[in-house]
Formats: C-alpha cells, sequence, structure tokens
C-alpha cells in the first residue's frame, strides 16, 4: 500500500483538524491543493504495509487499501528532520481510533 506524505484532503475529515490541532501539527491550505511544484517535490511516498495499519485499528487487512481510498481512514505522515531524518511518522485515522506507525524511508517498521 502506498502512502502519500501529507494527505492534506483527509484533513477535512471529521475530527482529524481538531486531532491535528491539539497535536500541534499545522494543516495550512498552503500546503494543500494549490501548492506550488516545489511543494509537491517535497512530498513522499513510502510503502507501508498493509497488515500493520490492519492489526493497529483492529480491521482485516483487506478493508485497509479501499478505506484509505475513499477516505474513511485519514492518514498523516511527518517526515523526520535532523537526527530523526530518514525516518517517518504516520498517523492514521478511523474514527476516535488513531494508530501510529514509526519507519524508515523504505516503510521498514521501527521501535516506537
Amino acid at each position: 500500500m502506498d502512502i502519500v506524505w501529507n494527505d492534506f484532503g483527509s484533513h477535512q475529515l471529521s475530527g482529524v483538524a481538531e486531532a491535528l490541532d491539539a497535536a500541534g501539527i499545522g494543516t495550512s491550505a498552503a500546503e494543500g491543493p494549490g501548492a506550488t511544484a516545489a511543494d509537491a517535490a517535497a512530498r513522499a511516498s513510502v510503502e507501508v504495509d498493509a497488515a500493520l495499519v490492519a492489526s493497529g485499528l483492529g480491521l482485516a487487512p483487506a478493508q485497509v487499501p479501499a478505506m484509505l481510498a475513499d477516505r474513511r481512514i485519514a492518514t498523516l505522515c511527518e517526515r523526520g528532520t535532523g537526527e530523526d531524518a530518514g525516518r517517518y511518522r504516520f498517523t492514521f485515522y478511523l474514527g476516535n481510533r488513531r494508530f501510529r506507525l514509526l519507519t524508515d524511508a523504505s516503510g521498514r517498521p521501527l521501535p516506537g
């Protein structure tokens, strides 16, 4: 399953913007639709195992891709900087459930 870094469309889903605000994560429109080519180039694509996401959210692995595609599962990906460069922290939101996953640049899970 391919996850695009910072799924700004999912930030519009019920409860996601509030959760991001509470975590101190900005969701400015300048980062979303209408962003420049340079902004788009800064986005990354990382392959994440759907079975991990399913386990974390209490779903069957086969459900995850469709639920991501139709935005029932919202995503946020944060790219590490400094000593965390090359790491990603994915957060998956489904209703009132949240699952966080740390990975390296190739999507391999890291200890949290």
